[in-house]
């Protein structure tokens, strides 16, 4: 009964709930992006979830990080993070990873899982977990909010290229962290849980070898081809 909705869909049945429930999907950060991909693709029926991220609650987070409230201020994202998911289903088996992903630990990190979904806040790791999958041949659901707008496409999937076909280089580091409007990221974020129901469930078309940028100020939003 919980998923009935998702039953009365056209062309979706019960080994399409079922293929979600047999599935792995781990979700790299516990910030914005996480805040709608965890929720929903708990809700969704996502039968194992990873929650990776090593930073703690702090109050500059709460506009846009609504998996948090002014009460865990200085937990850990990650252990809030899974407490949530759990009361919202409580059938979601949780792999809980207290670390900061790097070059390192990238492939031992997203080994097991099926699909990875990218809501980092740093290149580092973005490029670390993209050359992973890469390598294991996991498909990479990209996402990133910054100010009025946003960024998406899915990497290595289906012979789509990688994160770094679109930017080869590195960017800088910066000191100051960039602004961005509090339902941003839940907007990204939620678009990256269809994307990641859509590879589990074989539905649709996948956002591979294109990128979906969106500019809500001013609704405009295009899909760019992406070649290797």
């Amino acid at each position: 009964m919980r998923y009935d909705r998702h039953l009365l869909l056209q062309g979706f049945d019960a080994s399409h709930q079922a293929r979600l429930s047999k599935s792995s999907v781990l979700v790299a950060g516990a910030g914005g992006l996480s805040s709608a991909l965890l929720l929903y693709l708990a809700a969704a029926g996502v039968g194992h979830l990873g929650i990776v991220d090593f930073d703690v609650v702090s109050n500059s987070n709460l506009n846009r990080q609504v998996l948090y409230h002014p009460g865990v201020i200085d937990r850990l994202k990650s252990e809030e993070a899974a407490r949530r998911v759990r009361e919202l289903n409580p059938d979601c088996r949780l792999t809980v990873l207290n670390r900061r992903i790097t070059d390192d630990n990238a492939v031992d990190t997203l080994r097991g899982f099926d699909v990875v979904a990218d809501a980092t806040d740093n290149f580092a790791a973005r490029y670390a977990l993209d050359a992973a999958c890469g390598q294991l041949h996991v498909p990479f659901v990209y996402g990133s909010a910054e100010q009025w707008g946003g960024q998406l496409s899915v990497f290595h999937y289906n012979g789509a290229g990688s994160y770094r076909d679109l930017y080869p280089e590195m960017p800088a580091a910066t000191t100051q962290p960039p602004g961005v409007m509090g339902p941003m990221p839940g907007f990204i974020g939620t678009r990256q849980a269809l994307e990641v129901i859509k590879i589990i469930t074989g539905q649709g078309v996948v956002l591979a070898g294109q990128l979906m940028v969106f500019d809500v100020l001013n609704n405009r939003n295009m899909v760019l081809a992406i070649g290797r």
